[in-house]
């Protein structure tokens, strides 16, 4: 039986992303599962399984309680989610234990099997097996599309996460705020965050005398939104491969240096199309996305090709196997 532990970031300035994947893994896992997380979290605490366990560790790089668990042989594969866990020093507490590791760019790392899935070439690395791109993409089946009648022109989706701490949303909405599409009309623009997010007041005074801005808060429906938009200025991390699956073409920033080289791999492969986080920057790359219906629509075709939906099930499928074979 499969007994599996998850140690996944879930502080504030981790965003929920980790946790949104994991999660979306754990929809095919029929057993409990065993969670660990930096510390309390009401919104993931809300979302789990009744049927699982939940267990505070005491910050970002610990794993204490983990580390019990694994030590009793509590379980019998363990899942890592996060930039702040060393997995070699997981692998040292048990290594009887299989480990998964779900990473975004240092591909090198002690582990049974390395999950990315941005477009990296897959290692040789013997005693570790890779499987890498957009087809292990653990996103939510419901964010696929290839209807796209729904979009509305000129609505743009400003997202960066539940929290961005870093605050390029407020960049982004002062850039798009006089954008003027033509002599007769304006964008329409959707913000997304988290009713949490420490930026919160400041988006609402930058949009409150803006009849054209939407904020939208906590919301569990994000597939709806990318419906109607067809331009989407965000970061290039899990909400990206959402994107790209639904149709939605977007302009990337990178909110830290792991995004930094996410977005040069999307640039390089002609599969992303960049700016800076400064209203200079973001005016000009939107306007020239925006007017650019051909860029557009190759964007939209390239990420319908690339992700399916179903990376989170070949995820699941690979726990599982490398259960049965470590028993």
């Amino acid at each position: 039986m499969l007994k599996l532990g998850i140690r996944v970031s879930s502080s504030s300035s981790s965003g929920r992303g980790h946790f949104e994947r994991c999660l979306e893994i754990r929809r095919y896992i029929n057993e409990k599962v065993f969670w660990f997380l930096d510390g309390e979290s009401k919104f993931i605490k809300d979302k789990i399984s009744k049927l699982d366990e939940l267990y505070y560790e005491n910050g970002k790089n610990t794993y204490d309680s983990l580390r019990k668990f694994m030590i009793n042989n509590y379980l019998n594969c363990v899942l890592v989610d996060s930039y702040h866990i060393n997995c070699k020093e997981i692998y040292n507490i048990n290594n009887k234990i299989p480990i998964m590791a779900i990473i975004d760019k240092n591909i090198i790392t002690k582990a049974n099997i390395v999950i990315c899935p941005q477009p990296i070439k897959e290692p040789n690395i013997k005693g570790t097996k890779y499987l890498c791109g957009p087809k292990y993409a653990p996103i939510s089946n419901k964010f696929v599309s290839k209807d796209h009648k729904n979009k509305i022109k000129n609505k743009i989706l400003i997202s960066f996460g539940s929290y961005d701490s870093l605050g390029i949303t407020l960049n982004a909405i002062k850039a798009v705020k006089n954008l003027v599409i033509d002599k007769s009309s304006s964008a329409d623009i959707v913000i997304t965050l988290a009713e949490e997010s420490p930026i919160i007041d400041q988006v609402k005074g930058l949009i409150k005398n803006f009849s054209n801005f939407q904020l939208v808060l906590d919301s569990k429906n994000m597939e709806d939104i990318y419906k109607y938009c067809n331009i989407a200025i965000g970061a290039p991390g899990l909400s990206y491969l959402e994107r790209m699956a639904s149709g939605l073409p977007s302009l990337l920033i990178p909110q830290n240096k792991t995004h930094e080289s996410l977005i040069d791999m999307w640039v390089k492969l002609g599969r992303g199309f960049r700016a800076e986080n400064s209203i200079n920057s973001i005016q000009k790359n939107l306007k020239f996305l925006l007017f650019n219906d051909k860029l557009r629509k190759e964007l939209i075709k390239i990420g319908e090709n690339l992700v399916d939906g179903k990376g989170a099930k070949r995820i699941a499928n690979e726990i599982i196997n490398m259960v049965k074979q470590n028993d």
